[in-house]
């Protein structure tokens, strides 16, 4: 059977393919794996900061300590970018709409989302179409991504950001690998393989948060949040990567995905003021789906791009 060459036919589908299979899995029997570990390591969400770790240190090792100029240069553009879009469109709907949003969708809910990035999808993507300074930028997409940067923009005076110990946390991984691979070639021709063998892991994770049956209850308005999302991040962002960077774009449509760790924003959103609370199962059940959504239709458009 070919299994493998089936699953590499689908853009990102070595992280894709494991996410949607988990998904289902945790939808109709979440419980499934809760027999103790490594078992439940392994196969649910609890294993996410561990791979994380490991793909930050394995990307680490075959980043060429040379093309570090030209990594910040590309990579800093689009973060930098998204940052500033998502702060402007979240302070933008809170000013003119309130905490109740638009179309249904709730400020909490269009701030989580636009502020998200899958950076295991990125990597897989990239891994398929872009180059290794595109890999490497990776680690930096983990110190945007962190549920502190929509906190952050939803709370407003009390300006929560990400403290120092955040982004050496993030970056540590990434720079060790970083010199050991620079120190000695043997160690990147080891580790060369294990960003390929940690997708299907990381899909396993990430699926493992989401519940299909409550994304769908969002419906309509979790179609208009996904579609919110690709018209205030991916367009800018491609814009930017094409005009300003002078790239094919591929690394801006891969950053344009909603990543599961964003459905908790919304609880965390309501443990830090009372008033998000009446929206938080809604908005957690929008950004689900959003998240299914976009995990599928990301890599077909760059797959799309590409073609022509």
């Amino acid at each position: 059977m070919k299994i493998l060459k089936s699953i590499r036919k689908v853009p990102g589908g070595l992280l894709i393919v494991p996410m949607i299979l988990s998904a289902i899995i945790n939808t109709f029997f979440p419980n499934i794996f809760q027999i103790g570990n490594p078992t439940t390591a392994l196969f649910t969400n609890k294993s996410t900061m561990v791979l994380v770790g490991l793909m930050l240190f394995a990307s680490g090792t075959q980043f060429n300590i040379r093309n570090i100029v030209d990594v910040i240069k590309r990579t800093g553009l689009l973060c930098i970018g998204k940052l500033i879009i998502s702060y402007f469109i979240g302070i933008l709907v809170i000013k003119a709409f309130g905490i109740e949003g638009m179309f249904g969708i709730s400020a909490v809910a269009i701030i989580a989302t636009i502020t998200s990035c899958n950076p295991g999808l990125y990597l897989a993507l990239v891994n398929d179409y872009g180059d290794e300074i595109d890999a490497a930028a990776f680690g930096f997409l983990n110190l945007i991504v962190v549920p502190a940067v929509p906190i952050m923009i939803l709370s407003s005076a009390s300006g929560q950001g990400i403290d120092a110990k955040t982004i050496i946390a993030n970056l540590f991984p990434f720079i060790f690998g970083m010199i050991l691979g620079n120190l000695d070639n043997d160690f990147k021709k080891l580790y060369a393989p294990a960003t390929v063998i940690l997708l299907p892991f990381m899909g396993i994770c990430f699926g493992s948060s989401i519940n299909i049956m409550v994304a769908l209850k969002s419906g309509v308005s979790g179609i208009v949040l996904t579609a919110i999302f690709y018209l205030v991040c991916l367009f800018p962002l491609l814009i930017l990567d094409r005009k300003v960077g002078k790239r094919p774009g591929y690394a801006a449509i891969a950053m344009s995905s909603v990543a599961g760790l964003s459905i908790s924003v919304p609880s965390l959103a309501a443990e830090m003021s009372k008033v998000y609370a009446p929206f938080m199962d809604v908005a957690m059940s929008q950004i689900a789906l959003a998240s299914i959504i976009t995990s599928v239709i990301t890599p077909m458009i760059i797959k799309y791009v590409i073609k022509k």
